[in-house]
């Protein structure tokens, strides 16, 4: 399929390289071997003897290391009120991340050139050989996101997400007619969000409808409440 690319993101942790080499092998053994597509790395600083020895595994890899943009919070951010930490794990960078995927990303112009994206994380291992191409799954059956299975957030992880989801529908004049997803999710006796998320570290995704304004809108919404950064709002229930 022509405009598709395979992502991660990997921070500084000798562990997380560790992962990403084992998650590399396992993807290039059962899926690349047979459908070369191009590999992007989006990176904090990984040294040159670490990018040759995965570029060992595959030829069309690209590595891209973050600028400052994402390494900070944005400037309407109150940095006094961030947590150094949520949950006993997530770090402001952790949460550097979350944002990232949940819409950044999407317009990052070093991804300008594609049209679909398959994520995976460090830690995601492809366990057995890929006998269909699922880029061309996708294009084929007109679908524009494809994920590995449901999750059900935190409660404390999503302080203020559906008001803030709530405030924004309100706003833009979406009902249950034009959100008919969302209220699969939505608990019919309290019309409250039921905190069911998609799985992110395996996804796959059409790359126009996440640039589209109806997606960025929303997003740039959630972004100035400032969520992202004061409770750890999570890539995987913005989906």
């Amino acid at each position: 399929v022509e405009g598709a690319v395979i992502t991660y993101l990997i921070g500084r942790k000798k562990e997380h390289y560790l992962d990403l080499l084992d998650s590399f092998a396992s993807l290039s053994r059962h899926f690349l071997r047979r459908w070369p597509y191009p590999v992007v790395v989006f990176h904090e600083g990984l040294k040159p003897e670490q990018m040759e020895r995965l570029r060992r595994m595959h030829a069309n890899l690209r590595f891209h290391r973050l600028d400052r943009g994402f390494l900070f919070p944005p400037d309407h951010v109150d940095l006094n009120n961030v947590p150094k930490i949520i949950g006993g794990h997530a770090t402001v960078g952790y949460r550097h991340m979350c944002r990232f995927f949940s819409g950044t990303m999407f317009t990052y112009p070093l991804l300008d050139e594609y049209s679909w994206f398959w994520r995976l994380d460090s830690d995601s291992f492809i366990l057995g050989d890929i006998l269909e191409d699922p880029f061309l799954a996708m294009a084929k059956g007109g679908y524009v996101y494809g994920y590995m299975g449901l999750g059900r957030e935190d409660d404390y992880l999503t302080t203020g997400l559906w008001n803030a989801t709530q405030a924004y529908r309100a706003a833009a004049g979406l009902s249950s007619t034009n959100t008919p997803l969302l209220d699969h999710f939505v608990d019919p006796t309290t019309g409250e969000w039921d905190r069911t998320y998609f799985y992110t570290n395996f996804e796959i995704g059409h790359l126009p409808f996440f640039r589209s304004e109806a997606y960025q809108a929303y997003f740039r919404h959630l972004d100035k409440e400032g969520g992202f950064y004061y409770y750890r709002w999570g890539d995987a229930p913005i989906r």
